[in-house]
């Protein structure tokens, strides 16, 4: 979409969004006002909107899961303002996170197969804006039939209106915004074919590859390197090349590995927050496994710590075992690590990637075991 268009569209959706929101306060006000205090109104009407806004958020994000559970997806993570519900172990929980700058979403759906992708993909995408419309279609026959609603519903049900129609509009817009494509843009992107959406394509391929049990390496590599350059600051460029990470870290070709990271190291300042912990994460891995680059590693550890530390996944011990082990020389910690890494690799539920763990594993634990032996 053209910078012009682009800007004037997002000027037309904040101000429909404010005078929305002006006109439900002033309705609002002026029906109840013989009936409570003016003060208590405003506020409830405030309040209300803000509660009611997280609401419509959720129910977006929840259209993109219901989809995809129907197309065959399985929910891995929703994040909705600070607000993070994920699948660990097999479990859900709830995470708090950062406060964030808006309500904006991401849902997060993993393949668990790898047939009619693009179809599925396209499909999951639509479901946020179809549940979005759904949502707004309910707050304007709130509005209609205002007079007959109770104060109490009026301020949950009239008060999501403005906020429904800026997430309806703002995700069939093809906008894109902190580095992260609206639901609009992915869907224009996957209708042409573009190739960053055909690289999301074969990036949920790869996965569920892995989910019926292929390691990286063991799937087709034209998934990895198949499709025409992207530039770099392209996100599913980025997610690629941290696959193609994978790729040579479970070929065993470690020089491959290292330049991968180095890619990944210059992109960083591309990477949205959403993933940047993660590709970091496997950045300090390589310095600390195959680069054994004490200095490097002791400048990435320490923004890393807390996200190592609070995942508790089995890549993540991983990750902190190998550099206990080659950079801090601490065996008992990488032990400690290690083992508690192998029991997350019993129950990660994508085989492929349970095998993949597994064997990094095994070369860390034979590094320890040959250490102990040697000295």
């Amino acid at each position: 979409m053209k910078r012009i268009l682009a800007r004037v569209l997002r000027a037309f959706d904040y101000l429909a969004t404010i005078l929305l929101a002006g006109v439900v306060v002033w309705v609002g006000y002026f029906h109840y006002y013989a009936d409570y205090d003016s003060a208590l109104i405003i506020l409830s009407l405030v309040l209300g909107g803000i509660v009611s806004s997280a609401v419509c958020a959720a129910f977006h994000e929840l259209g993109h899961v219901v989809f995809g559970s129907i197309c065959g997806f399985r929910f891995n993570s929703v994040r909705i303002g600070f607000v993070n519900i994920c699948r660990r172990e097999g479990k859900i929980c709830c995470r708090m996170g950062r406060l964030p700058e808006s309500l904006a979403g991401v849902t997060e759906m993993l393949p668990t197969g790898r047939e009619h992708l693009y179809e599925k993909f396209l499909v999951t995408i639509c479901g946020g804006p179809v549940f979005s419309l759904l949502f707004l279609a309910g707050c304007i026959a709130s509005i209609v039939f205002f007079r007959s609603l109770p104060f109490a519903a009026y301020i949950f049900l009239c008060t999501a209106m403005p906020y429904a129609f800026h997430i309806l509009f703002y995700n069939v817009m093809p906008f894109r915004d902190d580095d992260l494509d609206t639901d609009g843009a992915m869907i224009c992107g996957l209708i042409r074919r573009e190739t960053s959406y055909l690289t999301a394509v074969n990036i949920l391929a790869i996965e569920g590859y892995m989910y019926q049990g292929a390691t990286p390496s063991e799937i087709d590599k034209s998934l990895y390197f198949g499709l025409p350059q992207l530039p770099e600051d392209d996100i599913n460029f980025i997610v690629l090349t941290s696959y193609r990470l994978m790729y040579f870290l479970d070929a065993g070709d470690d020089r491959s590995a290292v330049s991968a990271s180095d890619r990944l190291e210059g992109l960083l300042e591309y990477v949205p927050e959403l993933y940047k912990k993660e590709i970091g994460a496997d950045i300090l891995y390589c310095n600390c496994a195959l680069r054994r680059d004490e200095k490097k590693s002791n400048e990435l550890y320490p923004s890393l710590r807390q996200y190592l530390l609070g995942e508790n996944t089995v890549r993540t011990h991983r990750i902190a075992a190998a550099y206990e082990l080659y950079i801090r020389k601490d065996k008992r910690k990488a032990l400690l690590e290690l083992n508690a890494a192998e029991q997350k690799a019993e129950i990660c539920v994508v085989s492929g990637e349970r095998k993949f763990e597994r064997k990094l594993l095994g070369t860390l634990r034979k590094e320890i075991v040959t250490e102990h032996y040697t000295e």
